[in-house]
């Protein structure tokens, strides 16, 4: 049987204006130059939001920034490397200059690094492993750290949200420092959402699945159909999707929502074992016309 083509290029769309979920608020979303970080903050300015743009790529950030301007949105660039706590300080003194206090911070960003960090277990160097886990780590937390100092110093409500990933549940291959720092981010999650109830900031999880984005790594090369005909609703992500799921969890809609970790993967974790190691048809949304009758009887 033949299932449905699977989506899995992507396109960045147009701004659109949307419900004002998050207007009179600052996000400050890291690692926002591109793909999943470009898409959160575009669509948390659509959203309402002033928003302040990181990236270590300042024509990147800037090129964001002026297609959010150029949508009548209120846009910052705020360059600069988060794992550098020194520049943590200073970038994020300039956002409240611009924008104001940041009360809705979105942890997207990694750094790879560490020649070794993305190969066997056993060829991962101390060196390559130290690097990737304490520049990782401290992005986590001093970006964290300022925001919830900020907020609580103004007695101030805000909302905290990390970019996660199946590794923290399940293993990819060769990723041995990325898995780790990913389950440690999302130990973390949890551990911060309880200290910081008291004064109301929120902080949870996304886990993004599969997810179509621009300079995908050399292993999906000629894989992206058979990846996403092993995701139930039969598509690969688009980094909107994940957005979505950010706009959510910063917004009032999730006021009573603290250290969670939510999958926005397609129903990928869901599964016990894809569809073509079970030996059953493949079947996607789109292609039940195409099912055998006797299969509802």
């Amino acid at each position: 049987m033949n299932h449905q083509q699977a989506n899995t290029t992507w396109t960045p769309p147009e701004i659109t204006t949307g419900h004002g979920a998050l207007t009179g608020r600052t996000a400050f979303v890291t690692g926002a130059g591109r793909n999943i970080g470009r898409a959160i903050a575009i669509r948390c300015g659509a959203e309402g939001a002033r928003v302040a743009v990181n990236d270590v790529d300042a024509a990147a950030a800037e090129s964001v920034v002026q297609e959010l301007r150029d949508a009548g949105l209120d846009a910052f660039a705020a360059i600069g490397d988060m794992s550098d706590f020194t520049q943590v300080d200073r970038v994020f003194a300039e956002t409240e200059e611009a924008l104001g206090t940041v009360d809705i911070l979105v942890n997207n960003a990694y750094v790879r690094c560490g020649d070794t960090a993305w190969g066997n277990f056993l060829a991962v160097e101390p060196s390559d492993w130290e690097l990737f886990v304490s520049k990782n780590m401290n992005m986590l937390y001093g970006c964290t750290q300022r925001t919830a100092r900020a907020l609580a110093t103004k007695e101030q409500n805000g909302s905290i949200i990390n970019i996660s990933s199946h590794g923290a549940e399940r293993a990819h291959r060769n990723h041995i420092p990325y898995d780790s720092v990913k389950g440690a981010m999302e130990s973390f999650t949890r551990a911060v959402a309880v200290d910081l109830a008291p004064w109301g900031i929120r902080v949870n999880a996304l886990r993004p699945g599969a997810i179509a984005v621009e300079g995908e790594p050399p292993m999906w090369d000629g894989k992206k159909d058979l990846r996403a005909a092993q995701i139930p609703l039969g598509r690969a992500g688009t980094p909107e999707d994940i957005a979505a799921g950010v706009i959510f969890l910063a917004s009032a809609e999730s006021a009573f929502v603290t250290g969670q970790t939510f999958n926005i993967d397609g129903g990928m974790l869901a599964q016990g074992r894809a569809p073509q190691v079970e030996g059953v048809p493949v079947m996607h949304p789109g292609n039940a016309a195409r099912v055998p009758a006797t299969l509802f009887h």
